[in-house]
């Protein structure tokens, strides 16, 4: 009781400003979220007995950990407190690395700033990692339905060049071109095997070898087109995800860390205050005498 009647006094006077409250401020508890969906990340796709796993924790923890000590801490070190605000945010920004580094490793795509996978996120506001988990597999279903239709569009292509049965006309006998004329309908692999079926289509096979090396080559170039668009995987959105939330908290920490150093810059800190409170009071007395 006593204790909580000091506190209150030393407050009012002026000397230990009000502090703490950390848990209201947004970039605190977006930091926790992040570490959240960073925790779950790392059991999923990072070797557990990898340093990187460690690291990647440790960062998300940082964050977290660093926003509430400087929080508390500002009551009687403001400079301690801009100190540890800074910290908070540099591991972030060393958490975000290792998700870009993740992404590249594996082959993924890193989201623009632009995509506007990115704002549909930010905009949700979500307050839990269930909440981001939602999100990320509702993004993923959808991925995989529009992606699967563009695919056999595709793929459609290749039908096209069955159109190499055709070159089969050039070949020995127009019969065994007209069996490769069917193809047109169909595969490309399968025109070529109905132009082998003529016997005297045979020799034009070889004939069909040169002329077919550019419709393998758009073949090929279609195959890696259809890769390149290919569907993004489950974990590429939730690495994508954790990455634009950490985006956020690092600015709003940015934020904070400008608006500390400005509060410092005006009011000063408390050794400051300290001594201003300590002059007043020696003054007061002494006019008291």
């Amino acid at each position: 009781m006593n204790k909580n009647i000091l506190r209150g006094t030393v407050q009012q006077s002026g000397l230990i400003p009000k502090h703490g409250g950390y848990r209201k401020l947004k970039s605190f508890q977006i930091a926790q979220l992040v570490y959240d969906l960073t925790v779950k990340f790392c059991d999923l796709y990072i070797n557990k007995r990898s340093r990187t796993h460690d690291q990647m924790f440790q960062a998300a923890r940082s964050g977290v950990q660093n926003i509430a000590e400087g929080s508390m801490a500002s009551g009687t070190s403001k400079k301690f407190e801009l100190k540890l605000t800074n910290v908070a945010k540099a591991s972030l920004e060393e958490l975000l690395l290792d998700y870009e580094d993740f992404l590249r490793h594996k082959g993924l795509r890193l989201w623009s700033k632009n995509d506007p996978r990115r704002q549909e996120l930010i905009d949700r506001r979500c307050k839990t990692a269930d909440e981001v988990t939602c999100w990320v597999r509702d993004t993923y279903a959808k991925a995989r339905q529009s992606g699967q239709g563009g695919h056999s569009g595709q793929g459609g292509h290749s039908g096209h060049s069955g159109q190499g049965g055709h070159s089969g006309h050039s070949g020995h006998s127009g019969h065994s071109g007209h069996s490769g004329h069917s193809g047109h309908s169909g595969h490309s692999g399968h025109s070529g095997h109905s132009g082998h079926s003529g016997h005297s289509g045979h020799s034009g096979h070889s004939g069909q070898g040169g002329q077919n090396r550019p419709i393998r080559n758009l073949q090929k170039s279609t195959m890696s087109t259809s890769s390149t668009l290919s569907p993004p995987t489950y974990k590429e959105i939730a690495a994508n995800a954790i990455l634009a939330l950490t985006t956020v908290a690092i600015a709003l920490l940015g934020r904070q860390v400008a608006a500390q150093a400005k509060a410092f810059e005006q009011h000063g800190g408390f050794t400051e205050r300290m001594y201003h409170k300590r002059k007043q009071s020696r003054r007061n007395q002494y006019v008291n005498n």
